[in-house]
């Protein structure tokens, strides 16, 4: 395989970094929306999105030629550029995954022989009989040497999946542990703000006692009101949440295909319920200070 090939049709350029490859078993049929994988000496196979790009009607670039140029090297390590013009016999869909530009290796290896770049393989693509065996055949391959040293390097899916899993799950508890820091601060403030009012306030509690309001009425008020901050809360948060998670998903669905932020209904109640319950154990203590007043010392007051 090799990074950095331009492919052309007719005012159509790929991006900087195409790769073009030997088709192998790795790539499922299905990949081919239209026409059939390589298998002649000058066919290749080019990405359906590259493909819509020259020409709307892509279906209709199956049996044209393309142009494509990627850089090789030699036996001296002297880069060495390599133009090649393909049939087009197939569109591909990588999907996620990847773009798909391919031709067969024996193409490939001959274009390489003629421009006297190396031709030998850079890569080669295990099939393992079970998945079971996939970490063992990795771990043999890797185990295998030259002259003392490591002579390949096996990658499994599951591997890079084991790797972007670590990489999540340490991301999720960094991110968690913001949440706590936060939602102690949240408590704190709520806390901070229902003592104030209750301060500013003792007058007016002094009132209500001397009206024939009840502890309980007074302590009710301000829980209330400690509850409708923590609504208020929940609404903004999930507010800026969803606005978050259109603004990320539509940066990032062009580069993976996938909207990667996510937030369920699940999500949505458990941020109420833990507005709620962090508001109402935070409004206990100032509540209760509130219904402890005395009459005659709230009225007095300033």
């Amino acid at each position: 395989e090799f990074n950095g090939a331009v492919f052309k049709y007719g005012k159509a350029q790929s991006q900087a970094g195409t790769q073009v490859q030997a088709w192998s078993p790795i790539y499922a049929d299905k990949v081919i929306k239209a026409g059939h994988k390589p298998s002649g000496d000058n066919e290749i196979v080019i990405d359906k999105t590259f493909a819509q790009k020259a020409n709307k009607n892509w279906k209709s670039l199956i049996g044209k030629n393309i142009t494509y140029t990627y850089v090789a090297y030699n036996q001296n390590n002297q880069a060495v550029p390599v133009t090649l013009t393909m049939k087009i016999v197939g569109i591909t869909d990588g999907g996620q995954a990847d773009t798909v530009f391919a031709t067969t290796f024996a193409a490939m290896k001959k274009d390489l022989a003629k421009a006297n770049a190396m031709t030998e393989a850079n890569y080669l693509t295990l099939k393992v009989n079970d998945t079971e065996n996939v970490k063992s055949t990795v771990s043999a391959v890797n185990k295998i040497k030259d002259n003392g040293k490591q002579a390949v390097v096996a990658v499994s899916i599951g591997s890079v999946l084991d790797t972007i899993n670590t990489i999540t799950s340490l991301a999720s508890y960094v991110l968690a542990a913001i949440a706590g820091i936060l939602l102690i601060v949240s408590a704190i403030m709520i806390i901070v703000t229902t003592y104030m009012s209750v301060s500013e306030r003792t007058k007016e509690i002094g009132v209500l006692r001397a009206l024939g309001a009840r502890s309980k009425d007074i302590r009710g008020l301000f829980t209330n009101e400690a509850l409708l901050m923590g609504i208020i809360s929940a609404v903004l948060g999930i507010v800026t949440a969803y606005l978050g998670k259109f603004a990320m998903n539509a940066a990032l669905y062009g580069l993976i295909k996938f909207d990667i932020v996510q937030v369920s209904l699940g999500n949505v109640i458990f941020a109420v319920v833990i507005s709620l319950v962090i508001a109402l154990v935070a409004s206990f203590v100032p509540s209760r200070r509130a219904a402890n007043l005395n009459t005659i010392d709230a009225l007095a007051a300033d």
